[in-house]
């Protein structure tokens, strides 16, 4: 009988054995795993923005006056110094030929009268008041030939002629502090293009001059042009929307190779590459989070050791849009636990898992 009972018990401990077992495989929570390997990490900042030319300018008329002649059409190339645009100059002219006699005259009056006045045969006021007649007629002789030459506008820079504005016979209308006036044309200097795009406040720290860029226009997809970055604003650009506000700074890239298709005002995509790290240990971005270890919250990152999930704290680099640098805290082949999100975000430090690892026949193997 005690034979009996002797072999009942240790079938119950048995029966007791493989449920705890069971019960305890049942608990592991099955997760995504990574090795950690070394490799390459590039941190980027993303921008939107807009293509303009280099140098680019709008040509206003510095005088009021009627379109006499366009001498270029809208895509010719201009250099620079080149007459675009002549104004009616008849008025113009003929007060400068003019103020041009009454120079010479005031001047011949003024050369004799020096003579009499160094010879003492006239008064010091008769010379001073030759001296004022001749000053006089140089500063109108001045001001007519500025006028008269304000009626041909010519270019100021060399490049293609974007926008003609005006046509002939139309009066162009000079700037003032309340109008800008009539902008005549737009000329560009279409071989030096650049994207100015706007970075938010918090990844403008990141950029700098000399850092490398790709850049990507809405109307070309397929076509990418590497850039570098020239100019990062210093002022911000603040716009207040409905919801919120936004603070942005300007930064200018300059393309170094671009198709002949682009063109000023079309919109662009840009990625700056604002650090790249070769060699460095590199985990999946979303493997790593801030967790409580010894009632503080640091970076950390969750390890398989015994079938079970280790909880380590990490110091971190620089990131790309899906790898981390890891500076300390784990080793290179450890396995790291990268998700599912839904249990990630719940794991807890000694918590049972189970993992499919790739074997190099390509099956899987549960662990």
């Amino acid at each position: 009988m005690k034979k009996i009972y002797l072999i009942i018990g240790v079938v119950i401990v048995v029966i007791l054995i493989i449920v705890l077992n069971l019960t305890q495989k049942s608990k592991a929570e099955n997760v995504e795993v990574e090795i950690v390997k070394k490799g390459e990490v590039v941190s980027k900042v993303d921008a939107d923005g807009e293509l303009k030319a280099k140098s680019q300018v709008d040509i206003s008329a510095e005088t009021i006056g009627r379109i006499k002649r366009i001498y270029y059409k809208e895509g010719d190339f201009i250099k620079k110094g080149s007459l675009l645009i002549g104004l009616d100059d008849i008025q113009a002219q003929a007060n400068y030929k003019l103020a041009e006699a009454e120079l010479k005259q005031a001047e011949q009056v003024f050369s004799r009268t020096q003579d009499l006045y160094e010879k003492g045969l006239i008064s010091k006021e008769n010379f001073e008041t030759a001296e004022l007649n001749y000053q006089s007629a140089k500063a109108r002789y001045d001001q007519t030939l500025d006028a008269y030459q304000k009626t041909k506008i010519y270019a100021p820079i060399s490049g293609k002629i974007m926008k003609v504005n005006i046509e002939e016979g139309e009066t162009a209308i000079m700037g003032t502090m309340n109008y800008a006036g009539t902008v005549l044309a737009t000329i560009a200097d279409m071989s030096r293009l650049i994207a100015v795009v706007k970075i938010d406040e918090t990844e403008v720290p990141q950029v700098k001059v000399g850092q490398a860029a790709e850049v990507i226009a809405d109307a070309l997809p397929d076509s990418v042009s590497k850039g570098v970055v020239t100019k990062v604003g210093l002022m911000p650009i603040t716009s207040i929307t409905t919801t919120e506000k936004a603070t942005d700074f300007e930064v200018e890239i300059e393309l170094k190779n671009f198709s002949s298709n682009l063109r000023p005002g079309m919109n662009v995509k840009a990625e700056i590459f604002t650090n790249r790290k070769t060699d460095v240990l590199i985990v999946p971005i979303q493997a790593v989070g801030k967790r409580k270890i010894k009632d503080k919250m640091v970076e950390s990152i969750f390890i398989v050791q015994n079938k079970k999930a280790v909880l380590k704290e990490i110091q971190t680099g620089i990131s790309s849009d899906t790898e981390m640098e890891i500076i300390s805290g784990i080793n290179e082949g450890d396995t790291v636990i990268n998700g599912p999100y839904r249990v990630l975000s719940k794991l807890k430090d000694g918590t049972g898992v189970e993992f499919k690892e790739m074997k190099n026949d390509g099956s899987q193997d549960i662990r």
